[in-house]
């Protein structure tokens, strides 16, 4: 531990978002090192495209891509939305817990096939309503990838706009998100030609990622990739 680190544990303890117990450091700032550790990563038995760990070994298609039309060519999360991992993206979004991203960045650049980045021009954060963003403090995906920007070179560019307020993802069931965010997004960057990777904090049903990625690629993009800190399983 850093005296940095010792100074912070000592006068302003935290207690981890995982397991509840003082944490002695802040590598991880919310997570104590062994709440970090123990985010569960995603099976290699899983859809290629939407990262969806698969029940058999031998699946056939995948379910919910079969009923979803994806627009995005394949999405990479850092791990498992559950846990540790759960509570620190919550704490990010609803306790105003910003300095979280550092974080959640570090997880998907430890975590994603640097393979992704290859070929790709951009990072476009998942928009956020002007609303949501105001009562926030700040737009928790353009934080995430700042940071991703910092270890890749590939620029920030806010490319999407969202155009109308929109219910609450959360609040909503399967269908419902589909249709919440239908025709909720602008483009208002140039990205013709362009191999973009969407940023964002969750995939659960790939309705924000789906909807930016159709926005993107008919605005031009040539093509349209996700990374996120986090899979809904």
């Amino acid at each position: 531990m850093d005296l940095k680190n010792g100074f912070l544990s000592l006068f302003f303890p935290t207690q981890c978002a995982g397991c509840g117990r003082y944490i002695k450091d802040f590598k991880y700032l919310y997570l104590c090192r062994a709440c970090y550790a123990a985010i569960k990563k995603i099976p290699e038995e899983s859809c290629p495209r939407c990262a969806k760990p698969f029940n058999s070994p031998h699946p056939a298609a995948c379910r919910e891509c079969a009923e979803r039309k994806n627009h995005f060519s394949r999405v990479e999360p850092a791990g498992i939305y559950e846990g540790g991992l759960r509570n620190l993206i919550r704490g990010m979004k609803f306790y105003y817990k910003s300095s979280a991203a550092r974080v959640l960045a570090g997880l998907i650049m430890e975590r994603t096939d640097t393979g992704i980045f290859e070929g790709a021009h951009m990072l476009v954060p998942a928009p956020l309503g002007k609303k949501s963003e105001r009562e926030r403090g700040f737009n928790q995906t353009f934080a995430i990838a700042r940071v991703v920007s910092s270890a890749t070179g590939l620029p920030v560019v806010r490319a999407l706009a969202k155009i109308r307020e929109t219910a609450p993802q959360n609040s909503l069931d399967r269908k419902e998100r589909m249709k919440n965010l239908s025709g909720a997004f602008k483009a208002v960057f140039d990205v013709g030609g362009k191999t973009v990777i969407i940023v964002d904090d969750v995939f659960t049903t790939g309705a924000t990622i789906n909807e930016a990625a159709k926005t993107l690629m008919e605005a031009g993009a040539a093509e349209v990739r996700g990374i996120t800190a986090a899979r809904s399983v």
